[in-house]
């Protein structure tokens, strides 16, 4: 599938029982949200997702985030949404990672180990999302940089 310049390859791997989909959540985790759109579309299955509790509070959301299977998810709820059968995204560096990552995508998860246990405890198959980023093109030091790098090595012919 193809949005917007994303490719998204491996679907396929994706297990068709439970499964801990495990992501980094960059200032906005896009990377995530065209993977579920493409769940959605290619094996008609939805990815509940664990969101921090003060999205909830956000006004107007709380219904929005219901529909699409986000929830602050404690872990017996999440080995519960594992057990049934579901498969559930986690991105264990949350927000702070959103916020306090700089441009090599670093890792914030400090001491959370709570996703790993869940698995466990669900004893499911546990699957990394590796952006397009990570695999294909240079650490940008900013994003006109990587606009330009992206774009200046397939200009078109006029």
């Amino acid at each position: 599938m193809y949005f917007t310049g994303y490719e998204l390859h491996g679907v396929e791997k994706i297990p068709e029982g439970p499964g801990l989909i495990v992501y980094y959540h960059g200032a906005t985790p896009i990377d995530y949200l065209y993977f579920m759109a493409r769940l959605c579309n290619q094996k008609g299955r939805l990815c509940h997702s664990v969101a921090d509790h003060f999205t909830f509070k956000i006004p107007g959301i709380k219904l929005l985030l219901d529909i699409f299977g986000v929830m602050h998810g404690g872990r017996e709820e999440c080995v519960q949404i594992l057990k049934n059968g579901h498969l559930l995204g986690v991105s264990p560096g949350g927000v702070r990672e959103a916020f306090f990552s700089d441009e090599n995508y670093n890792l914030l998860w400090g001491n959370r180990k709570g996703f790993a246990q869940v698995a466990i405890d669900a004893k499911v198959a546990k699957t990394a999302i590796q952006s397009l980023r990570d695999r294909h093109q240079k650490t940008p030091g900013n994003i006109l940089r990587a606009l330009l790098e992206r774009f200046d090595k397939h200009q078109k012919d006029d």
